[in-house]
């Protein structure tokens, strides 16, 4: 009955992208270590060109133990442990999960289009995608085996007011460099 219900879901699924085709929808991509391309997660395995499906990473430095990946069905990843988030109470406390690694990405994909009004959802996705710090440790984990580079991205956005889109790009690739991972005192190796 489960498979029937998951199979209706990933079949109905896109209308729900359809009715909103000027909208970037940003989508958890699960919590289960599992591999999407092998194992669907909802709404994340739902097929639609104006969604992108984020991974969480422990900083930028590996993909963290609890996120689920999928080399065909999860597009980016975007640091999502211990991050800093509201609670109920007004207060804060450190959360992870890829629902903290979710709203990293909508805010990058916010300030571009703050930055430049005229970027379409297919610029924003482009853009988002063609942006990100490529990292051999998320080589057959996510799409673009890469990170979100937030300086870049924005950069890329800016250029695209007055070029197209694959040239602004490919000059804030050439302009922006990767995020630096942070030092660890951890005597372990990575």
């Amino acid at each position: 009955l489960l498979v029937i219900y998951f199979s209706q879901i990933l079949r109905e699924g896109p209308k729900m992208f359809a009715a909103a085709p000027n909208t970037l929808f940003t989508i958890a991509a699960g919590n289960d270590s599992s591999n999407n391309d092998l194992y669907p997660d909802y709404p994340a395995n739902i097929v639609a060109e104006n969604k992108i499906v984020v991974a969480a990473t422990l900083g930028y430095r590996q993909l963290a133990e609890f996120s689920n990946y999928g080399a065909t069905k999860v597009d980016v990843a975007a640091p999502g442990v211990a991050i800093t988030s509201t609670v109920p109470t007004n207060t804060y406390i450190p959360l992870s999960g890829t629902s903290q690694a979710t709203p990293y990405v909508t805010n990058v994909i916010a300030t571009m289009k703050d930055l430049n009004p005229s970027l379409t959802t297919r610029d924003l996705k482009a853009i988002i995608l063609g942006t990100v710090d490529v990292k051999d440790w998320l080589k057959g984990k996510v799409k673009t085996s890469g990170i979100v580079n937030r300086a870049r991205a924005l950069k890329a956005a800016e250029f695209a007011k007055t070029q197209t889109v694959d040239l602004a790009i490919s000059k804030a690739r050439a302009m922006i460099a990767d995020v630096p991972v942070e030092k660890s005192l951890s005597l372990k190796p990575r």
